[in-house]
């Protein structure tokens, strides 16, 4: 995909999708429990890498609750404690 095709992408999935969480890629193990979660319990999503070497994922929702359920449940410890939230 040309970088104006990704762009275009980008602004229509961040229209639709607009609650978003980034974590770094995991395991393949990791990955495919977050695959089964999002398909098993989760409403419209969509995903992506952020860069190059595939180091982040963002994952897109479209419902505020869906994205903070998915947060609470994956969303590593430290990353909570950096951002000042209780766990």
């Amino acid at each position: 995909m040309d970088l104006d095709k990704r762009s275009a992408w980008l602004r229509k999935l961040d229209e639709e999708c607009p609650y978003q969480v980034v974590l770094p890629r995991r395991q393949l193990i990791e990955d495919n429990a977050i695959l089964d979660f999002l398909l098993a319990h989760l409403g419209w999503f969509d995903m992506y890498v952020e860069d190059e070497h595939a180091t982040y994922v963002r994952y897109c929702f479209e419902n505020m609750l869906d994205a903070e359920i998915f947060r609470a449940r994956f969303e590593p410890k430290q990353l909570i404690h950096a951002r000042g939230m209780s766990v």
